[in-house]
């Protein structure tokens, strides 16, 4: 499970997730999220993602797909 903050606050202790997101694939330098595409999140917006028991990282949208189903998969880069 992922947890979303869109207004990536610069303050990690202001972190807001309101958006959920299910984990599809990891990597060292971002991951692949799956969530409802009324999510509104687009293609170089920065936020804060809280995967699991891990802190909050600074990350940006780097694509989003649509899937069937209202449905989206979106590929997040960690910038920190």
């Amino acid at each position: 499970m992922v947890w979303i903050d869109p207004s990536a606050p610069e303050d990690k202790r202001d972190f807001r997730p309101i958006i959920p997101a299910l984990l599809t694939d990891e990597t060292l330098h971002g991951c692949g999220l799956v969530t409802l595409a009324d999510a509104r999140l687009s293609e170089n917006a920065e936020c804060l993602v809280q995967a699991g028991n891990l802190a909050p990282l600074k990350s940006q949208i780097r694509w989003v797909k649509n899937l069937p189903n209202a449905v989206q998969k979106i590929g997040v880069m960690f910038l920190e």
